[in-house]
Order: C-alpha cells, then sequence, then structure tokens
C-alpha cells in the first residue's frame, strides 16, 4: 500500500494556495452581485464576445443620435417660437392696417407708422436670436450677430428714398436695396451666406436648418414693417398726411403678402420637429430592445451569484478550520 505524505512546508503552500483562490472566487462573486454584470463572460459565451462589443456599440451611436435630437428639437422649438412673434407681428398690424384704411388719417397713420417701427425692430431682435451662445439664423457663422440694428437700415433707407413722394416709387427703391447685394446683404447681413450643415439623429435620418435671416421670406417681412416706419414724420418729414396714409396703406398689403412665405418657414420647421419626435421615438425603441438584448448576455443570476457566494464562505470556513487544526497538531500530545 503506497501512502503519500506531505511535508508541513508543502502543506503550508497548499493551504495558502487554496486560500487565495478562494478569496479570489469570492471577491469575484462579490462583485457580480454589486454590479449584476457575470464575473466570467468569456466562459458564459463560449469565448465569443463579438455579438457583446457590436451591441454596445450600437448603444453608444443610439445614444449620441439622441443627444443629436435632443439639440436639433431644442433648435427647432426655438426657431418656431422667434417665426412665431414674427408671423403674428406681421399679421396683426397687416390687419389693423387694412381694417382702418376707408377711416385712416394723419394720426392714425402715424401710430401705425410707431407700430411698425416697433414690429421692425422685434424683427430684426428674434432673427438675432440665439440658443446656448449659438445664432439661430446665422448660417454657418452660428457666432455671429446676424444683422445690424433696425437704426442702421432705416437710415440706409432713408438715403435710398431720398425726395421720393409717390408711394410706388418709394416702395420700388425699398425693393431695389433689399435686392440689391450692395443693399440690404452688404449693409444688414453679417451671417454666413453657407447654410448648416445636416444634423443627423438617426441611422438613416437627417434633418436641415437652412434658415438664414437674408432669406427672401425674413427680408419681405422686413421690406413690409420698413415700408410702414417710412411713412412716419421721424424718417420722410416731406410726405403729406396724404402720401404717409398710402404709404401706410400700401405697408399693410405687403404685409399681408409676407404671410405665405413666413407661414411656409413655419410649416417647415414644424415638419422638421415631426420627424425629430419621430426618431427619438424609435432610437428610444431600438436602444430599449438592444439593452434588454445586451443584458440578457451579460447580467447574472442573482439568486445563482448568491448560491455561489454561500458555497465559497463554506469553503473558505472550512479551510480556515482545517489549518487551524494542522497548526496545533504536535506529536508530544501523542506521547
Amino acid at each position: 500500500m503506497n501512502v503519500t505524505s506531505f511535508g508541513d512546508m508543502a502543506q503550508y503552500l497548499f493551504l495558502r494556495t487554496r486560500s487565495v483562490d478562494l478569496n479570489k472566487q469570492l471577491d469575484s462573486l462579490t462583485q457580480e452581485m454589486s454590479t449584476g454584470i457575470n464575473s466570467n463572460l468569456t466562459e458564459k459565451l463560449g469565448g465569443d464576445l463579438g455579438f457583446v462589443a457590436d451591441l454596445e456599440r450600437s448603444i453608444s451611436k443610439l445614444d449620441s443620435y439622441q443627444v443629436a435630437a435632443q439639440e436639433a428639437s431644442l433648435f427647432a422649438s426655438t426657431a418656431q417660437s422667434y417665426m412665431e412673434r414674427i408671423n403674428d407681428n406681421a399679421l396683426s398690424l397687416g390687419s389693423n392696417i387694412l381694417s382702418l384704411s376707408s377711416t385712416s388719417n394723419a394720426t392714425t397713420a402715424e401710430e401705425l407708422s410707431q407700430q411698425s417701427i416697433s414690429y421692425l425692430k422685434e424683427t430684426i431682435s428674434n432673427l438675432n436670436g440665439q440658443i446656448s451662445g449659438r445664432s439661430l439664423f446665422a448660417g454657418t457663422d452660428t457666432g455671429a450677430v446676424p444683422l445690424e440694428s433696425a437704426d442702421t437700415m432705416m437710415t440706409a433707407l432713408v438715403a435710398e428714398v431720398g425726395a421720393l413722394t409717390d408711394v410706388d416709387d418709394i416702395t420700388q427703391a425699398v425693393q431695389d436695396w433689399f435686392d440689391d447685394p450692395a443693399g440690404f446683404d452688404a449693409i444688414m447681413y453679417n451671417g454666413s451666406t453657407n447654410s448648416m450643415s445636416a444634423v443627423r439623429i438617426g441611422s438613416n435620418e437627417e434633418v436641415n436648418f437652412s434658415l438664414r435671416a437674408d432669406d427672401d421670406a425674413f427680408k419681405q417681412a422686413m421690406k413690409s414693417f420698413a415700408v410702414g416706419a417710412l411713412a412716419s414724420g421721424e424718417y420722410l418729414s416731406h410726405l403729406s398726411p396724404v402720401e404717409a396714409t398710402a404709404l401706410v396703406d400700401r405697408a399693410g398689403t405687403e404685409l399681408m403678402n409676407a404671410q405665405s412665405g413666413l407661414t411656409d418657414i413655419q410649416s417647415d420647421i414644424g415638419f422638421i420637429e415631426a420627424r425629430i419626435e419621430e426618431t427619438q421615438t424609435r432610437n428610444s425603441a431600438a436602444m430599449t430592445s438592444l439593452g434588454t438584448t445586451l443584458n440578457d448576455l451579460i447580467l447574472a443570476d442573482p439568486a445563482e451569484t448568491a448560491s455561489r457566494i454561500e458555497e465559497v464562505q463554506f469553503q473558505l470556513e472550512a479551510l480556515y478550520t482545517v489549518t487551524v487544526r494542522s497548526s496545533q497538531l504536535n506529536l508530544l500530545n501523542y506521547m
């Protein structure tokens, strides 16, 4: 009969190695219980971690799309709020002018002209609107303030109109100034002539904010307000009451004509907002689905982990008991 025996040093090394191994297992299982993630994914997945990496990459990409979509949504909603103010002012003043055209007099004309000045300033202020320090209507040059002040515009228009008194001549002079590259574009517009690039908000979805303060629809609105403002004695004092009243009436017609372009812009922004919302919903659903699949692969079973922890703890306690008893063995106790 062969008898295998261990010396004291061999036994010490065996017990120490076993203790280290069990402690490592306990640390690993404790981490698994606290994080919920399986501590040995390689073994669980048969050594193939590629699918997990693909899932994590897809979730990360979707998360970046969601961030971009949130920023785009905020951008669109802010632009829409500015557009609503411009359009509401144009509709309100245009309606007021047309409703009072038959009973208009010098006093009424001056009041409506002052209102035109006020709304022109508000329009320029709205088109200079920003979000998070970035201009909404300056094209790619988001750090620029796209438009100069209303005073700058009116000074240029007064010089352009000069001593004209005929309503058609004044309106045409204003139109020519807005169309002339050396007019509005050179004197008023400070933004870029390039629109902002499209923003990717999904794997196959992009939204494009191409609005700039030099858009024809905005020019039409500003031109209409400016025509009404010119009727004030503050700017064209040489106009007679009849001529000033006729100029205000023309401004009302121009403002109503501006409605179509402004409404189209609001409609375009509304369409963008709807696309963003739909894409966010799809992205969220995709993230939930991928997250569930990933969790099924990497998450540990809490009940199984707890059972394994108890098993390892029992083994450690038994090992410690054996170690203590072994250390107390002494030949003298049996002699």
